[in-house]
């Protein structure tokens, strides 16, 4: 008798396990075709960094662009004007300009401001390098940028962070990794 409830025991056990689901949320295909071309205008847009064509970069950006940069505190807000004030000066200043090492994450379950699960917010991580052409020096540098997504497919809340600060010590020989 002890051997048969152990064996009815174990059974119940085993088949409450095997009944468990798996509480992971799984994107629709909707969602994922527009994360996969979020991603795709990003990279597009990326690309004219290197064909030196700023026109490309701001291709997606919306108009009404709140732009955090890296040298501004949280909530301090630039236009599309400033951000392409920015490109302008890197890609007039600096040479073979880079994004590599690129990986992407959509949406947010668990957020301080906002819980979603949209596809219309990601995160983008990568390292950008470019060539001082004065110097020859060259500059490397990892980067996060936090990007939202409107309807139109256009960036209209952007933040990104790195060390701005390393760019002068990289170019005159100073900085230490």
């Amino acid at each position: 008798m002890r051997k048969l409830c152990i064996t009815f025991l174990s059974i119940a056990f085993l088949a409450s396990c095997a009944n468990q689901t798996n509480n992971e949320t799984v994107p629709s295909i909707e969602d994922t075709a527009a994360f996969n071309q979020h991603v795709e205008n990003w990279k597009t847009a990326i690309s004219g960094f290197s064909s030196e064509d700023p026109e490309k970069v701001m291709s997606i950006f919306a108009d009404s662009l709140k732009w955090n940069n890296p040298e501004a505190l949280m909530n301090i807000n630039k236009t599309k004007l400033d951000l392409t004030a920015a490109v302008n000066f890197y890609i007039g200043t600096f040479d073979d300009i880079k994004f590599t090492d690129d990986v992407y994450y959509g949406g947010s379950l668990y957020s301080s401001e906002k819980t979603e699960a949209s596809p219309d917010g990601m995160r983008v991580y990568g390292n950008w390098s470019f060539t001082d052409p004065v110097s020859a020096a060259k500059v490397a540098y990892k980067w996060m940028g936090v990007v939202r997504f409107n309807s139109d497919g256009k960036i209209y809340e952007f933040a990104d962070w790195f060390d701005v600060s390393s760019i002068p010590s990289q170019i005159d020989g100073s900085y230490k990794r």
